[in-house]
């Protein structure tokens, strides 16, 4: 019992137990030795409560102001192909799925932000929260420093991929329902992610494809129309060169002027009257 007893003692003794030694800002030992307790015990905690909930509402600000502007660009495409529903055929459908991929390219690119905004304001809100606890902040900004450029090192595919899907969606280099070329995989979009993007093949194989790996796209949604006629009907400057031509062929003047009846009246003999 004594031993029991002797190791209780010394184990609340310990520095890492004592109260003043671990949390100053809290304990301190008075004038005559005996534990006291600081103001701060009351004013730390109302600060950090003050923190949490500013790091909530500066969070639901940042998110709604970030999603107002990106509903922005998506308003006006569907405001526009309300106005263009009086052209039926492939206009309208070209329209309807401009609309619909300007919508999901402005929604991906607020959940990126979003996700971004809070992730900034977790890590400065921890960071805050602990130096009002009392806990040296700089060893804590050097040990996230060096873990941060380990975890770079060690995951610099996913960083690859990663920065490369951010790049895809901001320049709007194909979105779902495209008919796209891969290098090594081709078919219709089928999902865009920040690391992946999805295909689905011409017999229905889903393809996988890293956005990091990739070098080239050709995307055959976005060809150009004319370049796609048929021969027979020809381009517009053709057409124009092919105008003057007809015309001549038409009039019998090479020129392609037309003659008219006051000339033709005086080139013609006269006949003798009776």
């Amino acid at each position: 019992m004594p031993i029991l007893t002797s190791y209780l003692v010394s184990l609340v003794s310990h520095p890492l137990l004592s109260l003043p030694e671990s949390f100053p800002t809290f304990f301190r030992y008075g004038n005559d030795g005996n534990l006291e307790v600081t103001d701060q015990i009351v004013m730390v905690p109302a600060r950090i409560a003050g923190l949490i909930i500013g790091f909530f509402v500066l969070r639901w600000v940042l998110h709604r102001v970030i999603r107002r502007f990106a509903r922005r660009p998506a308003s006006s495409g569907a405001v526009a192909g309300m106005l263009s529903k009086s052209k039926i055929g492939q206009g309208f459908v070209e329209n309807t799925l401009a609309n619909e991929r300007r919508t999901q390219r402005a929604e991906t690119i607020a959940s990126l932000l979003c996700s971004t905004v809070t992730i900034v304001l977790s890590a400065v809100t921890v960071v805050m929260v602990l130096a009002e606890l009392g806990f040296n902040i700089m060893p804590v900004i050097a040990s996230a420093s060096i873990i941060g450029v380990a975890l770079g090192f060690g995951a610099q595919t996913l960083v690859k991929d990663f920065l490369a899907g951010v790049f895809m969606i901001f320049e709007d280099q194909y979105g779902v329902g495209d008919l796209i070329d891969m290098e090594k995989a081709t078919g219709v979009v089928v999902a865009v992610g920040l690391r992946i993007t999805t295909l689905r093949g011409d017999d229905g194989t889903t393809w996988y494809v890293r956005n990091g790996e990739v070098l080239r796209i050709g995307n055959l949604t976005t060809r150009d129309p004319e370049s796609t006629a048929p021969s027979g009907v020809g381009s517009a400057t053709e057409r124009e060169e092919a105008r003057p031509e007809d015309e001549s062929a038409a009039t019998g003047t090479p020129d392609g002027s037309r003659v008219s009846d006051t000339a033709a009246q005086q080139s013609s003999p006269r006949r003798p009257a009776r």
